[in-house]
């Protein structure tokens, strides 16, 4: 039996983004440096704990409110942190096609709510998703064991009937020791190569 269920991330293979603009941003609203907020969010990995659904949206508010000079809402906090993503139409057109050819597509990403929540806003392609699988939602994260469990269960099928398709090696790697398939995402133009070559498309 050949594969039947694709699994791919979302962050830098269906959408790009960009943690810089999200920093300058975030540093704009608040008053901090683009820096600070770096350093915040990821080198105290706050960041972290929130995809792991550990941190609200609220908490995070109240940690870069308490060190800011400029006061500011919620709702604009999480816009500055989450207007950072840009489409990639052929990957859009590449979930339609395996769609249509009756695949079964999962989606398997280490993110948080309100990104989440914008690309669902802003990017009709989610629809093509049978399940959606978020960090933030199961508790734990890529390369994590765990995470790539929940996303076979919902599979409901073998490791070795599905492909995974992720822009971190680590992610890549982890994914193969459970027996799935896996394709390092550089390109869209390679991930095809590999999709032809394989009897996928």
């Amino acid at each position: 039996m050949g594969y039947q269920t694709i699994i791919f991330d979302l962050g830098n293979v269906l959408v790009s983004f960009s943690h810089e603009k999200m920093f300058s941003q975030v540093a704009t609203l608040t008053g901090l440096s683009a820096e600070q907020v770096q350093d915040l969010l990821i080198d105290r990995r706050i960041g972290h704990q929130y995809e792991r659904g550990l941190l609200t949206s609220e908490e995070i508010y109240s940690i870069i409110q308490e060190k800011s000079p400029k006061t500011f809402q919620l709702f604009d906090l999480l816009h500055a942190a989450s207007s950072i993503f840009t489409p990639r139409i052929e990957m859009e057109t590449l979930t339609q096609t395996l769609k249509q050819k009756g695949y079964q597509l999962l989606l398997l990403s280490n993110t948080i709510k309100p990104h989440f929540s914008y690309i669902q806003s802003n990017y009709p392609f989610l629809s093509h998703f049978d399940h959606i699988i978020l960090s933030y939602e199961v508790g734990s994260i890529k390369p994590e064991k765990a995470i790539f469990e929940h996303a076979l269960k919902k599979a409901a099928t073998r490791p070795s009937n599905c492909f995974f398709i992720d822009d971190l090696l680590e992610n890549v790697h982890a994914a193969e020791r459970l027996g799935i398939h896996s394709h390092h995402f550089t390109s869209p133009a390679h991930l095809m190569e590999d999709l032809i070559q394989l009897g996928i498309l």
